[in-house]
């Protein structure tokens, strides 16, 4: 790698969630996508003003995570945004641990919507749960339930996100941005003029049986 050599940056990843890498070529992008497993998933992201998809919208998109199956996401910038287009990191952990213990179990029972994209996809998640005793954190405001979003446990949750001392970047050409899609909370703000991301869902422990690409509608 240009700035950091492999062992860095996954001790980063590791330790906060998510690393930027600026100015990388497409054989380091090969390398890193080598490293954290199996591609179940790549779309190109184009900023379209008339796309009725949130994810290659031009428009404003709150913290969320993607597809449980995706442990890891990386997004590679081909054309970064004329203005704009900032990607937006909140830290699963630093909101959670900022709740009390009887919020955080009211939590582990708060399912949130997940689209069906392969035969393994359950119909829902919890917010929260722990496998292998590791914390997953499953979440977007717009695939929870109404009943759910009226909670006050819920609408602290959605406070503290929103609230929270959030990390804010800008991709530029070449430039990675890898996170950990069951920790980190991920969006981003408007986008003025076009802009290209190559996005990859990667799960060392899971193949797909069905591959999605160029999902652009």
């Amino acid at each position: 790698m240009k700035t950091q050599t492999m062992t860095d940056w996954k001790i980063k990843l590791n330790e906060v969630g998510f690393v930027h890498l600026p100015s990388q070529t497409e054989f380091e992008l090969s390398q890193i996508l080598k490293q954290l497993g199996n591609v179940i998933n790549e779309t190109d992201v184009i900023a379209n003003s008339e796309s009725k998809s949130l994810v290659t919208s031009d428009k404003f998109l709150d913290f969320h995570t993607d597809n449980h199956l995706a442990k890891y996401i990386i997004w590679y910038c081909h054309k970064p945004a004329q203005e704009g287009g900032y990607s937006i990191l909140c830290d699963g952990e630093q909101v959670y641990n900022l709740l009390n213990e009887d919020e955080k179990a009211q939590l582990t029972k708060i399912h949130v919507y997940e689209h069906k994209m392969f035969p393994e996809n359950r119909n829902s998640n919890p917010i929260v749960r722990k496998i292998d005793g590791n914390r997953r954190f499953y979440y977007s405001f717009w695939l929870a339930r109404e009943k759910y979003r009226q909670l006050p446990v819920f609408k602290k949750w959605r406070e503290l996100i929103q609230n929270s001392n959030y990390t804010k970047l800008r991709l530029e050409k070449s430039d990675i941005l890898i996170v950990d899609n069951h920790r980190i909370f991920h969006g981003r703000t408007e986008i003025k003029g076009e802009r290209f991301l190559k996005r990859y869902w990667l799960n060392p422990d899971f193949k797909a049986t069905r591959t999605f690409y160029n999902q652009n509608s």
